[in-house]
């Protein structure tokens, strides 16, 4: 890891940290305006429809899709970078939404009231409407992190995406404000991870056991050396 990679996590960290801060501040504010103004009324069709389409990327059938593009137009390390980053994020937050406990707004506004462990171990896959922290966000921020990394000339694009996904979430009354800024935050940290570890790879050797030519390895961007410097 460079310097200026190491330094950047850094202010990546406390940026993540002080934006978790003002999140936890305004949680119930948010969500009691949210309940009063029903900003989003999904009893209209069109609404309904147009909600759907925004959760997309925090879906991971949605997510499948998007790799399999990228095998078909790019590389197949791209793909499979994407896909481990959506499995490992997903797993994630399944576990830590388990172990907070906490529930969402729509059921009760009580944004400091966790139960951990709701259940026994049972409760990962049977306990519902926990909501810390956001899988749609945890999902979006992954692949837009991944993404970013991959194709970084359309990184605020894909960021972009993402936050509108996580808004939407909150504007649903499905998560407290908290709840996607700590889903961003795990998305980010492990599509970058899994992103920058598989990519560090050297790519395999074309059949027949050759050298890999060297025009082919300057059209291949995703070297070990190469992510780094686009992070920084």
């Amino acid at each position: 890891m460079t310097e200026t990679r190491r330094q950047s996590g850094w202010i990546l960290a406390l940026a993540w940290s002080a934006a978790m801060v003002c999140a936890l501040a305004i949680d119930r504010p948010v969500a009691q305006w949210v309940h009063d103004a029903v900003p989003i009324d999904k009893r209209v069709h069109l609404t309904h429809q147009i909600i759907e389409i925004v959760k997309l990327p925090g879906w991971f059938p949605f997510t499948l899709c998007v790799a399999a593009a990228l095998e078909f137009f790019h590389r197949r390390r791209w793909a499979v970078a994407l896909s481990l980053s959506g499995v490992a994020v997903g797993g994630s937050y399944s576990i830590i939404k388990w172990i907070a406990g906490r529930h969402r707004p729509v059921v009760g506004i009580a944004p400091w009231s966790f139960h951990p462990f709701p259940k026994g171990l049972s409760g990962i896959w049977r306990e519902q409407a926990l909501c810390f922290p956001s899988g749609h966000a945890s999902l979006s921020f992954s692949s837009a992190m991944c993404l970013a990394l991959l194709l970084p000339r359309w990184r605020w694009a894909f960021f972009a995406i993402a936050a509108v996904t996580a808004t939407e979430r909150i504007l649903e009354n499905a998560h407290y404000v908290s709840d996607v800024v700590a889903g961003a935050g795990l998305g980010m940290l492990l599509g970058s991870i899994i992103t920058h570890r598989l990519m560090a790879y050297p790519p395999p050797a074309p059949p027949g056991g050759g050298q890999v030519h060297s025009s082919s390895r300057a059209k291949d961007p995703q070297s070990a050396a190469e992510i780094p410097a686009r992070v920084s």
